[in-house]
Order: C-alpha cells, then sequence, then structure tokens
C-alpha cells in the first residue's frame, strides 16, 4: 500500500508540476508588471496581491479543464472571451468591496461571501454556468487575501480592472502554453475536449450544487459572525479559512480530510512564516522575495497534497501582513486560534446540515463506469464514436480516483477495520483498475482481454449492490 502511494505521488507530481511551475511564474510576471505600471501609487500593494491571487487561479483554471475528469469544457474562445470581458468588470466591484472592507469589516466580508455562494449555486444550471462562476470568483477571493493595510490605500477601480486585465493576459498565456504542451506529449487529453458524452451516463444531481452553495453561505455567515465577536482585528483569516476548508468539495468525507488538510497546512504555514517573518523589516522587499519562493514549493506540492498548498498560501499571506507591519510573534496565537474556528466552522456545516455522503458520490461515480464499461465491450468497434469512448473512460476513471484519498487514509490509519470504508477503499480500486483496462481495450481489442475484463465489470457490480446495503 505505501509503494502504491508513494507511485501514485510520483505520478500526480510529474503530471502537476508544469502547471504548478507555470502558475508561480504568471504570478511572478502579474506581480512585476502591475508594480511597474502603477510604481508611483500608493495602492501597489494592494493591485499586485489581487494580480498573483487572480493569474494563479487561471493557471489552476486551466490545470482543472485539461484533467480527465473535469467534465464537459467551454469551447477555448469561449472560455477567453469570457475572462477577458467577466474579470476586469468583476474587478471593479472587488475594488469598491474592498473599501467597504476597510471601512466595515464585516459588512465588507459580507458582500464578498455572497458572490462567492452563487458561484457555487449556479453550477446546478450545468457546466456552462459552473465555468462562468468560477470566473467571477477569482476577483472576490483576491479580495478576500487582501491584507486592509494594503486596502486602507483604496485603490481606484480602474486601476483594479487594469491589474485584472494584466494578471488574465499572464494567466491565460501560461495556461495555454503549459496546456499545449501537454496535449502535444498526450494526444487522450486533447480528445477529451471532442469526445462526445455518452448517453448512458448520468447526469449530475442539481441539488448537491445547492447543498454545497447552502454549506458554503453557512460556514462564511458564521465565520464572519464568531470572528467579528471574538477577534475582529483577525477577521479575514475566519472567513478565508472557512472558504479555503469548504470549496471544492466531493461530500462530507472530503471535506473532513481536506478540512484536516487545510488546518494543518494552514497552521504550519502561519508558524513557520510568522517566524520567518521576523527576520525582516517592515517594507523589506526580501519578504517578497521568500514569498515567492514559499508559493513556488507549495504551488509544485501542492499535486502530491493539499496541506502543501494550504500551508504555502497561508504562509505567504503571513509574510504579507509582515512586510505590511501587521505582523510579528505576538499575533501568532490569535491566528492559528482564527485558522483553527473558521476550519472547524466549515467541517461542522458540511457534516450535519443537508450533507453529501462521500459513498453516495462513489456510488454514482461507479454507476458511470459500469455504464460506460457495458458499451466499451458490446459497442460496435466499427462505429466512428467508439474510439472517443477512450476518452469518456479515463474521464470516468479520474472522476473516481479524485474520492480516492479520503477513504485510502481511512483504511490504513484503521487498519481496515472500518467495513463500510475498508470496502469504499476497495471500490474506489477495483474501478480505477477497471477504467484502465477499457481503455486498453478500446485501443487494442482482444478476445482474451474483454473475458477478463467482463469478468472485472461483473465483480465490480457486485460489489456495487452490497456496498448500497450499508
Amino acid at each position: 500500500m505505501l509503494a502504491h502511494l508513494l507511485r501514485l505521488s510520483r505520478e500526480r507530481l510529474r503530471v502537476g508540476a508544469p502547471f504548478a511551475v507555470a502558475s508561480v511564474v504568471a504570478a511572478l510576471l502579474a506581480f512585476w508588471t502591475i508594480a511597474f505600471f502603477a510604481r508611483h501609487q500608493q495602492f501597489v500593494v494592494q493591485l499586485c496581491v489581487s494580480g498573483v491571487i487572480i493569474a494563479l487561479s487561471i493557471v489552476r483554471s486551466d490545470e482543472r479543464q485539461a484533467s480527465p475528469g473535469a467534465g464537459d469544457r467551454m469551447p477555448a474562445w469561449a472560455a477567453v472571451s469570457a475572462r477577458f470581458l467577466m474579470i476586469p468588470l468583476v474587478a471593479l466591484l472587488g475594488a469598491l468591496i474592498g473599501r467597504v472592507v476597510h471601512a466595515h469589516a464585516a459588512l465588507g466580508f459580507a458582500l464578498i461571501a455572497a458572490p462567492l455562494v452563487a458561484a457555487i449555486w449556479v453550477r446546478r444550471f450545468g457546466p456552462l454556468w459552473a465555468r462562468l462562476g468560477s470566473l467571477w470568483s477569482f476577483p472576490f477571493v483576491a479580495a478576500l487575501v487582501t491584507p486592509t493595510a494594503a486596502l486602507a490605500a483604496g485603490a481606484g477601480v480602474w486601476w483594479g480592472a487594469l491589474a485584472a486585465l494584466i494578471a488574465v493576459a499572464w494567466g491565460s498565456v501560461l495556461g495555454w502554453l503549459v496546456g499545449a504542451g501537454t496535449a502535444r506529449e498526450d494526444p487522450s487529453r486533447a480528445g477529451l475536449a471532442r469526445a462526445a458524452p455518452s448517453a448512458q451516463r448520468p447526469a449530475p444531481s442539481p441539488s448537491s450544487g445547492s447543498r454545497m452553495a447552502l454549506h458554503l453561505a453557512i460556514s462564511l455567515a458564521a465565520a464572519i459572525l464568531l470572528g467579528w465577536w471574538l477577534l475582529s482585528e483577525h477577521l479575514a483569516w475566519f472567513v478565508l479559512t472557512a472558504f479555503v476548508v469548504n470549496s471544492g468539495n466531493r461530500g462530507r468525507g472530503d471535506v473532513v480530510y481536506k478540512g484536516i488538510q487545510r488546518l494543518v497546512g494552514a497552521g504550519a504555514g502561519t508558524v513557520v512564516a510568522t517566524l520567518l517573518g521576523t527576520a525582516f523589516a517592515p517594507g523589506d522587499s526580501n519578504a517578497l522575495v521568500a514569498l515567492f519562493v514559499i508559493l513556488g514549493l507549495g504551488a509544485v506540492l501542492r499535486t502530491m497534497s493539499y496541506a502543501w498548498w494550504a500551508a504555502a498560501m497561508t504562509g505567504g499571506l503571513a509574510l504579507l501582513y509582515d512586510y505590511l507591519g501587521q505582523g510579528g510573534t505576538e499575533v501568532l496565537g490569535q491566528r492559528l486560534l482564527a485558522i483553527l474556528l473558521g476550519g472547524l466552522i466549515a467541517i461542522v456545516a458540511s457534516c450535519f446540515v443537508a450533507p453529501v455522503r462521500s459513498i453516495d458520490v462513489v456510488r454514482r461515480r461507479t454507476a458511470e463506469l459500469l455504464a460506460l464499461g457495458r458499451e466499451v465491450l458490446t459497442g460496435d468497434r466499427s462505429a466512428p464514436a467508439y474510439a472517443g469512448l477512450a476518452a469518456e473512460t479515463r474521464a470516468a476513471t479520474a472522476r473516481i480516483e479524485q474520492l480516492a484519498p479520503p477513504f485510502h487514509a481511512l483504511r490504513i490509519v484503521t487498519f481496515g477495520r472500518v467495513p463500510a470504508g475498508r470496502r469504499t477503499a476497495d471500490l474506489i480500486d477495483r474501478g480505477v483498475a477497471l477504467g484502465t483496462g477499457l481503455q486498453r481495450f478500446v485501443a487494442a481489442p482482444s478476445r482474451e482481454l474483454g473475458g477478463r475484463l467482463g469478468g472485472e465489470l461483473r465483480a465490480l457490480r457486485e460489489s456495487l449492490v452490497a456496498l448500497r446495503r450499508d
């Protein structure tokens, strides 16, 4: 098992490293381009922070869209057009809300939370709205992480739009370059965008997006209220942690697993960066160099565990606060408390308010793979659409594999003594093995391989039926 996890980590690092490096390069280019144009402005730090977050998010979005399990995609021209039209316009609003955050923190963060929740809720209307929601959330995430000392400078709204435009340009260019190179190395990735969806594929439940939006809304509202009551000067840490822990979850098991990762990573990153920040005086540009080194390491190691990225982001934010004169070891305990409470709020909301069971998500995605498996083994190989089943199967397999980490972790820490968790982890492993074999069958069909895959398909179906009794 340990050897398998190490091999999987190396594979994730190999696949994700190009996008990780591209995201940091895009962030650096955006930072220095914005700093050059706004070098005589007092609000240059605010603009640079916003640009870095947007550039990182753009490349990360391209990485998700290039992954096999991303699902339906917008045409490339539509995605790029939406970026250049929407993000600068939304950045205008984000700049205005930033002023509100400085004057009335609780109200400002509530205004930031509303569009972030809406970005999740609109997923129920299909992949187009899901992509648009993701795009309009980037400037609000940037406003969320911008320190109040930078917001106090009061950047003009048109400067905010210019910074966003620069960040979108660099992020899009770097994301496109890496995506094109990845497609050349692995042509099946490019085929994913052209593959027609299977008629037998179960449609995603619209209620899942609504429940995720509900979880995020409750988490952010509770974080704002509790943070405003307990530690109003560190309210941003409450809200940011609640958002990070609750974003992109795939069920309550996934939330707990990622929540623990993010809490541990964020806490460790904050401690290390706060202690490191004591080596730099406020305004020392060497702190910014250290910030980008931390972000670079976190981006590369993120492919192995999200804990590294959580550590890098919160550590970088702590260094930025120190650079602006808002840090020091005296606030370390308060920051850690805010991170802990914000993360716990998000976990509790996802686990006890209209929870999405991770086992149900595994069942649904396994049923999708079974439907594709029947089509692969019994379909007409001479039909033009048959070759596209390889890309569909790869996507379905990747979507199952996305669910593996929490169940693998549960199986390891409990030594397999939790029957439902062990059986679910085994089901995922069988599904991934079946999906890999189906892809080989589409590329090179043979009676021997087909017979073996037919047996694996029946065994997987029986395991799925047994799991439904739990």
